[in-house]
């Protein structure tokens, strides 16, 4: 079995002050919340990729925000800066340390079947810093976190990565995703035997694409608590 863990095993909320981390870091900078939007639409695969700069200062997440600061007439000062470090992470953080009943019930009958589980998740260094400290690390065999294995789904390259650490071929395996990143799609062209939709995230953020990523997959799941079961009557 192969997870996605943002939106799918986990569910980050709100920053303060509300919206996503964008809309706090414009709030922080006192920019215009689409510009910022922007550019970081612009920078986030080349972060999740794994071939964002860094300084010795700062990681690239930093890095990246002290020239928009810069650009945009908004320096901040390190002070600044280490404070937005901080929490950088602040809903993931939450989300780990804290993930839902529901999903670690789930992991746990899923390894009492004597599947193997992993994760694979488009992501960065600074996002998932408490992950080794969350409940669900030592409920999972492999993760490849997107920037350390230099590769975004749906590249092909991506699945390959966890599917070898697995030590599974695509064949004998299942993908679990919220369907962001066009994820679904590569986890049938990478040839995994069973692609289920965690329909939650989708139904909640998203309704309107909901019908497509269901078409997408084999399996809809309005919580992964029906996962167990909905592969016993599949024979996985």
């Amino acid at each position: 079995m192969v997870f996605d863990l943002l939106f799918t095993l986990v569910y980050p909320g709100e920053f303060p002050g509300g919206g996503d981390r964008t809309k706090w870091l414009a709030r922080v900078l006192g920019v215009d919340a689409r510009e910022l939007e922007m550019r970081w639409d612009a920078f986030e695969e080349v972060l999740e990729s794994g071939r964002a700069p860094a300084t010795l200062l700062f990681g690239p997440e930093i890095t990246w925000l002290t020239h928009v600061a810069a650009e945009l007439g908004k320096p901040l000062s390190p002070h600044e800066l280490r404070l937005v470090e901080r929490d950088w992470d602040l809903t993931r953080r939450s989300a780990l340390l804290e993930p839902p009943t529901e999903t670690v019930d789930t992991l746990v009958a899923l390894r009492s079947m004597g599947l193997k589980i992993g994760v694979l998740s488009n992501t960065h260094g600074l996002e998932l810093r408490e992950w080794s400290n969350s409940p669900l690390a030592h409920l999972v065999d492999s993760v490849a976190f997107s920037y350390e294995i230099g590769a975004v789904k749906p590249n092909p390259a991506a699945y390959e990565v966890i599917l070898g650490r697995l030590g599974v071929s695509a064949r004998a395996a299942a993908y679990v995703g919220d369907g962001g990143s066009n994820e679904l799609i590569g986890a049938r062209q990478a040839g995994f035997s069973t692609v289920v939709l965690a329909a939650a995230a989708a139904k909640r953020f998203s309704p309107e694409h909901f019908p497509v990523l269901s078409k997408q997959s084999d399996i809809v799941l309005s919580t992964l608590a029906e996962l167990p079961a909905a592969l016993a009557v599949l024979g996985l």
